[in-house]
């Protein structure tokens, strides 16, 4: 299950993965990026420490699509996660910077520093 907190707090979206984590949620949170009208500077805050399981896959092709059309959105990614889930994030990763997303990774011990990470101004994207 994939929960989304938009109000913003801070400039910051946060997305909280759940339980069993579906590679469709994963492709609809895209599309709900995507199409939130957002300028390109969205902050986002994915905090993965609650998944019991993922079996994750590369999305195909189309599903793709959904996350070229949102990484325009976005401006800033912290990923929070257990090592077991290193695969997904590197994924994620990687496909955001093609766009010029700045990404980190980040362990749940240091779950505070991620948060402060995405407030601190940074570059401003092209």
């Amino acid at each position: 299950m994939i929960d989304i907190d938009s109000t913003l707090e801070d400039g910051v979206v946060t997305v909280h993965f759940r339980g069993a984590v579906t590679n469709r949620e994963f492709i609809d949170l895209a599309a709900t990026i995507a199409d939130s009208g957002s300028m390109g500077g969205t902050r986002m805050y994915l905090d993965w420490l609650e998944i019991d399981r993922w079996a994750f896959s590369v999305p195909t092709a189309n599903d793709v699509i959904g996350w070229c059309r949102a990484r325009k959105m976005i401006a800033r990614v912290a990923i929070v996660h257990q090592p077991r889930l290193n695969r997904q994030a590197a994924w994620l990763a990687a496909f955001l910077r093609e766009e010029g997303v700045e990404v980190r990774s980040w362990r749940p011990h240091s779950a505070t520093a991620a948060a402060a990470w995405l407030r601190m101004s940074g570059p401003a994207r092209p």
